[in-house]
């Protein structure tokens, strides 16, 4: 069903057109002729479409195999009660209305050799109906051809005419149906290679700290120091936390972490978070953060935010090499239509807190930059980090409504946190707008 909807109305400024078109040219039709054809062929259209189109969007999420069908029939209803009125047009003598008959034909076969229904018997049926329109509308004019070679060249064009758009049909059909097994192929291919780098950079990081815990048992069985026993059972505690890190990231990352979100201003929010990285941020960075001037309420869980915020900073600062500037910089973003971001999600139109720590780094190279939030990526040195950062920071604010962005350049690199705005009664959100998403790698200023 939701096929059906996306062939029929997934390209809403074709369907605004078709519809517009049909009722200016039914009342141009009804002022040249003064015939209450036009007008009720435009009615009979909408209201056949509107039972169509009804029937299918209350049925996108729950359809049955029957429900199927039922579109189908409904789709046909559709397709006679838009056809009848230019094949009228097409068997009468009158220049204009010829004219127009067989303009209407052409481009409904046009359509239709676009829309490539998945269903076969569909197809046929549309084939069939074109054959017979097709087949009165010669035989109107039939006796208008006097010698025999007239009747059959007539014949045999209608013939191929037919052929040739009933062949074109079905290669759309077999064409579609191709490109959506391919396209699901590679879906199931990108899965199937995530979940391998995912287990495998689990497997990986597990059995190093396994190996520490192992190792540090073992040593304290072979001690007699009792500092060196708990030196080695410190060791292994480390290991074990470690390990319990990564699967609280895991699980944020799959947005299977128990959120407790409350309401909370983002400026605060931030502040507070700041306060807790001055051991982590060497003498040589200098340290900056750009507060909006009003409350910038959002809801989210404060412990989560708190460490996808601290794992951006570290980022930042490992990326500058103990010389530089890191900015944390608060806005109100209003994004007026739907983005794709940096991290693959869709960002729906609303009124978003943006969060943006930049840093005066290296920057990160084109080709890497799109793998940045892939779980167990880096470029990192082995032991410096579990390329699990960014992944958490994207699956927490998925969780959340927002999304993540990431531009860099020569310059450094700037990444945003964008969480959904909350309003609060007697403190409404200042009505700020800002430059939308330019492109998949782009960040709000």
């Amino acid at each position: 069903m939701q096929l059906l909807h996306e062939v029929e109305y997934g390209v809403p400024q074709e369907l605004i057109m078709r519809l517009v078109g049909i009722c200016v040219g039914a009342v141009m039709m009804y002022i040249y002729d003064a015939s209450l054809l036009p007008v009720a062929w435009c009615l009979g259209y909408l209201v056949s479409h509107a039972v169509h189109y009804r029937f299918v969007t209350s049925r996108l999420d729950q359809a049955e195999p029957h429900d199927l069908v039922t579109a189908g029939v409904l789709y046909l209803v559709v397709v006679v009660s838009f056809m009848w009125l230019p094949s009228y047009y097409a068997m009468q003598h009158d220049p204009i209305q010829l004219y127009i008959g067989t303009v209407l034909i052409t481009s409904t076969m046009v359509y239709q050799i676009r829309r490539g229904d998945r269903h076969l018997w569909l197809s046929w049926a549309q084939i069939l109906i074109f054959a017979v329109m097709v087949t009165v509308v010669m035989a109107s004019h039939l006796h208008d051809f006097t010698r025999p070679i007239e009747w059959i060249g007539a014949i045999f064009v209608t013939c191929a005419g037919f052929v040739y758009v009933g062949l074109a049909m079905l290669y759309s059909r077999k064409s579609r149906l191709e490109t959506e097994e391919a396209a699901q192929r590679l879906a199931q291919d990108q899965k199937m290679s995530a979940i391998g780098r995912l287990a495998g950079g689990v497997a990986h990081d597990f059995n190093n700290m396994l190996t520490v815990v192992k190792g540090n048992l073992e040593l304290y069985h072979l001690l007699d120091d009792p500092q060196d026993r708990a030196d080695a059972v410190h060791e292994a505690q480390m290991a074990a936390e470690r390990a319990e890190e990564v699967v609280h990231h895991l699980l944020v990352y799959a947005r299977k972490a128990p959120m407790r979100p409350r309401v909370m201003d983002a400026n605060e929010a931030v502040v507070k978070t700041m306060t807790l990285i001055r051991t982590m941020v060497p003498e040589g960075i200098e340290k900056q953060v750009d507060r909006w001037h009003h409350r910038l309420p959002m809801e989210v869980d404060d412990g989560q935010f708190a460490t996808a915020l601290l794992n951006l900073v570290k980022n930042s600062v490992d990326a500058m090499s103990g010389q530089g500037t890191l900015l944390v910089k608060l806005s109100l973003e209003t994004i007026p239509e739907e983005q794709l971001l940096t991290s693959g999600t869709r960002l729906a139109p609303g009124k978003y807190v943006a969060i943006c720590v930049r840093d005066s780094g290296s920057g990160i190279p084109p080709e890497i930059l799109a793998r940045v939030s892939e779980p167990f990526f880096t470029t990192k040195p082995t032991g410096k980090g579990t390329g699990l950062g960014l992944s958490m920071v994207a699956g927490f604010l998925q969780s959340a409504g927002g999304g993540l962005c990431v531009r860099s350049d020569a310059a450094g690199t700037a990444v945003t946190m964008l969480i959904p705005a909350r309003e609060i009664q007697g403190a409404p959100l200042p009505n700020t707008k800002a430059a939308a998403l330019a492109d998949t790698s782009g960040i709000a200023p």
